[in-house]
């Protein structure tokens, strides 16, 4: 769901502008690297017997989880020259909401 968002944020915003789609863009993928590489590290350990590792995974996901997220934001501030702020947030905010919304959404 969070791919899918992340590829529907530059079409939604591209009526105000291709600076702010690839803003937005910039914005949806700082959500969505990290997101993905939080999933390989939390999951890749399944059992009862695993259940340390499976917990020193989660920790350790989450935390570069947080430094690659703020990673992305520093290097858009950096070499994005017309970088549209509230596009950026606007992007990231959009596919972390798909985060929460999908529980909603699989329900049906």
């Amino acid at each position: 769901m969070q791919a899918f968002v992340a590829l529907m944020v530059p079409l939604l915003v591209l009526p105000f502008g291709t600076n702010a789609a690839l803003s937005a863009t910039a914005g949806a993928l700082a959500s969505l690297v990290p997101n993905l590489y939080f999933a390989f590290r939390a999951f890749r350990y399944s059992g009862a017997r695993s259940a340390e590792k499976i917990l020193r995974s989660f920790y350790s996901g989450e935390a570069i989880k947080l430094v690659l997220t703020a990673l992305i934001f520093a290097l858009c501030f950096k070499y994005l020259n017309s970088l549209n702020v509230a596009a950026l947030f606007g992007g990231f905010i959009m596919v972390q909401m798909a985060i929460w919304l999908t529980p909603l959404l699989a329900d049906r």
